[in-house]
């Protein structure tokens, strides 16, 4: 890859985020036209709608992996790849408040390669059992025409339904001005921005070579999506919960998902390196990396002050977990550190 057509924006790497945004305008005109067929509770721009049963709500959500899926076929590396899927649906579910309790799967293969297969499931499997998640069912497609074969090509989606009672669900209008923004450590990139990622990194490196930390590449970047449930459910049974936020695509502005007020972050910790490795090679600003990755934070709850140290308390105890601001007047996203400033 020469000099020129080195991206330093998500755009410049193929995924422009404004075109998407008004994609995904004109297909929400059709998710409410639709819901005069069922009960619902609307709740536009989050992370679900759901389904009205009495005094509860039923949420379905989707996700898939991305171009990571492209990492683990040239890596030939199959295992942790349904890991991913699965938390990239549960950590959303949990952004209401909602716990997980089914899963199901979608598998198109450009053969039937039955190793394959099997590793792909075993992903899914542990990804399931970290969230004691049972998997309902699922789909496999063979699709030569639309993958190509000789590559193994693979395409891999997954839906999660959570259930909740009603006056439990998490929308982030419980937030106040004054109230602190903890953040849950990554394990690294997870499963968004690899688009611009891979390009980056190709320019100095092979799958196969280490990085200057000492990791394999395809290693690094085959962690899986860390999954949060267990550490979230336990802080819903023992603590006042205002808001809580998966970082995954749009990185840092998902945060405008919970509140119209603003966030005001003054000590984020320092980005992992395989972050400022991107950051460097691609010559990318901190602006553009906060609103492609989570930079080290996968999940962002927002307390009540007096709810701070039982929260970091209990959080630590399962994943690294930093105080990393407070809610403000201004409806912006700051933080100074890294001279970033989002608006709506």
């Amino acid at each position: 890859m020469n000099e020129a057509s080195i991206p330093s924006t998500y755009a410049e790497a193929g995924v422009d985020l404004s075109i998407e945004a008004q994609v995904l305008k004109k297909i929400n005109e059709y998710v409410k036209k639709s819901f005069k067929f069922g009960d619902i509770v609307s709740k536009e721009g989050h992370y679900a709608n759901l389904i009205k049963f009495g005094d509860f709500g039923i949420a379905l959500v989707t996700d898939g992996v991305g171009t990571k899926l492209l990492v683990a076929q040239e890596a030939q590396k199959y295992d942790t790849i349904g890991i991913d899927c699965v938390a990239m649906n549960v950590n959303d579910l949990l952004s209401m408040g909602i716990s997980p309790k089914g899963f199901v799967d979608y598998l198109a293969v450009s053969e039937l390669n039955e190793g394959i297969i099997e590793e792909i499931m075993k992903g899914i499997y542990v990804g399931c059992e970290q969230a004691s998640l049972p998997i309902l069912g699922g789909e496999l497609a063979t699709i030569p025409e639309l993958l190509e074969k000789n590559s193994h090509s693979f395409d891999l989606a997954g839906s999660a339904i959570g259930i909740i009672k009603l006056d439990d669900l998490i929308d982030g209008s419980d937030i106040k001005v004054g109230d602190i923004i903890l953040g849950i450590s990554s394990s690294g990139i997870h499963s968004n921005g690899f688009t611009i990622a891979r390009k980056v990194l190709s320019i100095k490196y092979e799958l196969t070579e280490e990085f200057p930390w000492n990791k394999v590449v395809y290693e690094e970047l085959l962690i899986p999506t860390r999954i949060y449930v267990n550490a979230i459910e336990e802080l819903l049974n023992k603590c006042k919960i205002n808001g809580l936020a998966h970082i995954t695509g749009g990185g840092f502005k998902k945060l405008f998902r919970l509140t119209k007020l603003g966030f005001e972050i003054t000590r984020f910790p320092n980005p992992q390196e395989i972050f400022e490795e991107i950051r460097n090679l691609g010559n990318i600003s901190y602006q553009e990396m906060f609103s492609v990755f989570n930079m080290g934070i996968g999940f962002i709850v927002v307390v009540p002050k007096g709810e701070t140290e039982r929260s970091l308390s209990i959080l630590n105890q399962y994943f690294e977990t930093f105080v990393l601001g407070k809610i403000i007047e201004d409806p912006t996203i700051t933080i100074p550190q890294y001279d970033v400033l989002f608006t709506r």
